[in-house]
């Protein structure tokens, strides 16, 4: 009746706890049916259980009828009091419990089969059940896998010659792995009722059949990830009840997606610092009951291997839009790597541009403050040269004293010859000047020249020499040599 859905297995429940008199066959049906679901109760608990409830409705049908009588006389209470008066008392009595609640907690911390936060909890929990699975369905289950064990002359244990298809990961942690890939596999639960006679022939018989048995744990590992859970742990009722399981055994085959590292989807790894989000879960498959376990192990794993295809190429298609998104983002860095180092090489040269033009507007203020300054210094050698000549560098008249004067030739650097007469006390910084002013009005540009007599050989570098003093007088020639040239 299992295979009837939610709606049949609630109904049997309901059939199984009614204190209603049925027919011979009645409690026999009414136990193979819960027999067949969960397991959670067995046959003859479900006969107590039927009595116990017919005795307590009978005392309860009493008390109604005595309630029933003294309402008769006593005055009726309003509708919502009695409501709002059992809603406060509850609320009292939660706050009256929470410390022995908490008291409980640490004296009595949770075991395996208890609470679906912890992580340990949920790993401790899926290694009981691969080691259940390993000892019910692989060691002794008799199936193929079983049987080629047996055979084998291994000295290792049978744990090792036999490992189980389900790890010892817990359901946190699986969805924690899963959800940080960019192309998760293909999550793989199986739901197991240890008191349902279906569940071990199912997992002895398809499970560990050779096929199936290789597929999950050698060659499918990377496209399909095993959990399996009893429905009696934290974990196997959290997933019957978010997977809607109504039979057993149960199979779903699931796609983990989001989470933090952005799932499997082709969608990209989430941002660095965005929170972490709770995955989602795709269901792609789902076989539960006894048609499940009718089905043969090719049946089982043609199914299985069908959804691993089309879910292959769902992820190849993910996969090469991301790789195309990638190649884009690629591209398009280039792009702005290349736009930037153009846009920097453009400001290299525009700086190096400016640079050379401040360098050659700085050399030209330099070199137009140089010939400012050797202007000024020129103009201002020829004022003093002409001041010179004013006073004891004029010439003395011709009729005067031949001794109180004296004659001197200038030989040019070009070769012409330049008579002058001095007086005789005149300084030789009379005689440069003479030459500063003739140099200026004949547009020689001769600006730094030496004197020098040709025999004897002299150099007349001392401007305070008189003529009398170098032996000039009467007269004398004197070289002009041009120290710029």
């Amino acid at each position: 009746m299992e295979e009837g859905g939610p709606a049949a297995a609630g109904t049997a429940r309901h059939r199984g706890s009614a204190p209603v008199p049925a027919p011979t066959s009645a409690p026999d049906s009414a136990g193979s049916a819960l027999g067949s679901s969960d397991g959670g109760v067995p046959a003859p608990a479900l006969a107590a259980s039927a009595s116990a409830s017919a005795s307590a409705s009978a005392s309860a049908s009493a008390s109604a009828s005595a309630s029933a009588s003294a309402s008769a006389v006593a005055a009726p209470l309003p509708r919502g009091l009695p409501a709002r008066l059992l809603l406060l008392a509850g609320l009292l009595l939660r706050t009256a419990l929470y410390p022995l609640r908490r008291l409980t907690a640490l004296a009595f911390p949770p075991g395996e089969h208890d609470g679906l936060a912890s992580s340990a909890v949920s790993d401790r929990s899926a290694r009981l059940f691969a080691a259940y699975f390993r000892r019910t369905c692989l060691e002794g289950g008799g199936g193929a896998a079983s049987a080629s064990a047996s055979a084998s002359a291994s000295a290792s244990s049978a744990a090792d010659a036999l490992p189980s298809p389900f790890g010892d990961a817990g359901y946190r942690s699986v969805l924690a792995d899963l959800s940080g890939r960019p192309s998760p596999p293909l999550l793989l639960v199986y739901l197991d009722s240890p008191l349902h006679p279906d569940c071990r022939a199912f997992g002895a018989g398809t499970l560990a059949a050779g096929g199936v048995l290789r597929y999950l744990r050698d060659e499918g590992a990377s496209t399909v990830t095993c959990l399996g859970a009893s429905v009696h742990s934290s974990d196997g009722a959290h997933l019957a009840s978010l997977l809607g399981a109504t039979a057993y055994p149960f199979v779903a085959l699931l796609h983990v997606r989001g989470g933090g590292g952005g799932g499997g989807s082709g969608s990209g790894s989430g941002s660095a610092g965005a929170p972490p989000r709770d995955p989602t879960l795709e269901l792609r498959l789902k076989l539960q009951g006894r048609p499940l376990r009718e089905m043969r192990p090719a049946q089982f794993l043609a199914h299985l291997q069908a959804v691993v295809g089309q879910h292959a190429v769902v992820l190849a298609e993910a996969e090469a839009r991301r790789l195309q998104r990638e190649e884009e983002a690629l591209l398009r860095d280039e792009q702005d790597r290349e736009y930037r180092e153009g846009l920097d090489a453009d400001r290299a040269a525009q700086a190096e541009r400016e640079a050379r033009r401040e360098a050659e507007e700085a050399e030209r203020r330099e070199a137009e403050e140089a010939e400012r300054r050797e202007r000024e210094e020129r103009e201002g050698r020829l004022e003093r040269a002409r001041a010179v000549l004013e006073g004891e560098g004029a010439e003395p008249p011709a009729e005067g004293d031949p001794a109180a004067s004296a004659r001197v030739r200038l030989t040019l650097p070009n070769g012409k010859r330049v008579d002058r007469r001095f007086h005789a006390d005149a300084p030789i910084a009379a005689v440069r000047a003479f030459l500063t002013v003739h140099f200026h009005e004949a547009g020689v540009g001769i600006d730094n020249f030496t004197l020098s007599s040709s025999y004897p050989r002299r150099a007349f570098e001392d401007p305070a020499v008189t003529l009398r003093e170098g032996g000039l007088v009467p007269q004398a020639v004197l070289m002009v040599q041009d120290l710029d040239a």
